[in-house]
């Protein structure tokens, strides 16, 4: 799972490098053209994409690097082996996920009640399944593992 690791945290240096190198937002659009602030520092010129890469600037970026690293910064540091076994969750004081509980045994599952009451079953988190998850965006990267999307 290191090996997962320093992949995600490379490719998040990679995103916030290449969004500090882009001309600052807030990023709006126009008609398709892409400004950087104002309408004379333009980004891209007409294209029909501009809505996208205007909601895609380096402050967006910067906030999903920063979010990403939080997620795998507590994913890595979470669920000591007290909370239960791969795929279990104890949902109480040491478990990573303790926001979600309780958890609830009944019909031979686990289960947690959101704030409504509803009932539903105890998602399969685990730490390298969060790493998986974040890396998927990154599937085109050579350096990409297949074995990681399984």
């Amino acid at each position: 799972m290191d090996d997962l690791i320093a992949f995600l945290r490379a490719r998040l240096d990679e995103d916030e490098q290449t969004a500090r190198a882009a001309k600052p937002g807030p990023w709006h659009t126009d008609g398709g053209d892409v400004y950087a602030g104002y309408r004379t520092d333009a980004v891209v010129g007409h294209t029909d994409s501009g809505e996208h890469i205007a909601r895609h600037n380096p402050a967006r970026v910067m906030a999903e690097v920063y979010s990403k690293r939080q997620l795998l910064d507590s994913s890595a540091a979470a669920c000591a082996p007290a909370c239960g076994s791969v795929g279990r969750h104890s949902f109480d004081r040491t478990c990573a996920l303790r926001w979600m509980g309780p958890v609830e045994e009944a019909d031979g599952g686990q289960w947690v009640r959101d704030d409504t009451g509803a009932r539903f079953a105890a998602p399969p988190v685990t730490p390298e399944w969060v790493f998986r998850v974040l890396a998927l965006p990154y599937a085109g990267h050579p350096d990409y593992r297949s074995t990681w999307s399984s």
